[in-house]
């Protein structure tokens, strides 16, 4: 018996990019996915692991850093020849350090631009702490941006084909108005303990985990974890929602290794210094316009992430350099090595469960730093 076809192939792909958009509301939620989407499980379920899953897209949690009481700042660090071999080592032991979240190596100059998610009111002691490194010959340059909230901006599924993995984008014809992220405000604090962070932990990682295999990895009581997923996390939006991590980085955590779709897609980040309202209002509107933004940081500076495919490279330098004209004096643009990038999850190691907010001593924190070189060091010469 012949097999017919259900649908076109706009069709198909039509109904691909409505699984994407909820997914990032939703989560892997398929049940409620279908029932939104009027379609079988079974149907859906399919859809999400031929299309999703098995072309490299990992699905993670994307926590709302605000919420959590944490505030974004990057610094780009050149470190000092004497320490270039093991730039990427010193950088991996800060996130149990001093909060930090991520680090991308630049090409050609070979900075690092590192995220960190830092307490409100510990800005000033991380500052001072890689200012101390630069004294101590560590690093040759820093620099340090403080933003007040950040956005993960959700995959502009309709602008992909989910079968051939293109893009389609007309640079001649770009939408008038920005993209629904470039509304969104940013949080406020709200209450949240330890195993909140452990489940967002876990969730960020990869959020194909169920609450049960969460439960046993943790060592928690299924119905405990259970409440503090509902009770606080989604009832406090503890998560901004889900992202879908359409470039194709992800870290496999069995092998203990991040895997970069080689090739695909040129990364820039652009940080922007000392802007006014007006400034920042007229910026994220036309970063908001290109499906190929990834990430904003906000406050007196701004951050954004592009993730350009390679056959978009000229267009959306081309585009990037009439954004900049006004603001080129104060911007940076970086180009990132993704084989030399890195993410971890929220800093949860940092929260003191007794005390019941995150912590810092400066002067444990300067005394483990120097520990932790001599270890560096001693493993690598």
């Amino acid at each position: 018996m012949a097999i017919v076809s259900t649908g076109t192939k706009r069709d198909v792909n039509a109904r691909t990019a409505q699984l994407v958009d909820l997914l990032h509301e939703l989560g892997p939620d398929i049940p409620e996915i279908a029932r939104r989407l009027g379609q079988f499980k079974e149907s859906v379920r399919y859809r999400y692991k031929e299309k999703i899953l098995n072309r490299g897209f990992a699905v993670q949690g994307a926590a709302d850093h605000e919420k959590l009481g944490l505030k974004r700042m990057i610094v780009v660090v050149d470190f000092a020849p004497a320490y270039g071999q093991y730039a990427q080592a010193i950088l991996a032991a800060m996130n149990e350090l001093c909060y930090l979240v991520s680090f991308a190596r630049t090409l050609p100059g070979g900075e690092y631009v590192v995220n960190l998610s830092v307490p409100a009111d510990l800005t000033e002691e991380i500052e001072r702490f890689f200012e101390s490194l630069k004294e101590k010959g560590m690093f040759s340059r820093v620099e340090a941006l403080e933003f007040d909230w950040l956005v993960l901006t959700p995959m502009k599924s309709q602008c992909y084909d989910f079968d051939t993995g293109r893009w389609e984008y007309d640079w001649t014809n770009p939408p008038a108005k920005a993209n629904a992220s470039a509304g969104r405000q940013p949080s406020t604090s709200a209450k949240f303990d330890y195993v909140d962070l452990m489940v967002i932990k876990e969730l960020q990682m990869d959020a194909n985990k169920s609450l049960k295999e969460i439960s046993d990895k943790l060592g928690m009581n299924y119905k405990k974890l259970a409440w503090h997923y509902s009770a606080h996390i989604k009832a406090r939006n503890l998560l901004q929602g889900f992202s879908v991590n359409w470039m194709g980085t992800k870290y496999d955590y069995k092998i203990e290794k991040a895997l970069h779709r080689q090739h695909r897609y040129f990364a820039l980040q652009l940080l922007v210094r000392d802007l006014n309202e007006y400034e920042m209002i007229s910026l994220r509107q036309e970063s908001n316009k290109v499906p190929f933004l990834w990430s904003e940081a906000i406050g007196k500076n701004y951050s954004a992430e592009f993730f350009f495919p390679l056959d978009f490279v000229v267009e959306g330098i081309q585009w990037l350099s009439e954004m900049m004209a006004p603001i080129k004096e104060r911007a940076n643009l970086f180009t990132i090595d993704q084989t030399g990038s890195v993410a971890f999850t929220i800093p949860y190691m940092l929260y003191d469960q007794a005390l019941k907010k995150w912590r810092l001593e400066p002067s444990d924190l300067a005394q483990r730093f120097d520990n932790l070189i001599i270890q560096i060091k001693g493993g690598t010469s």
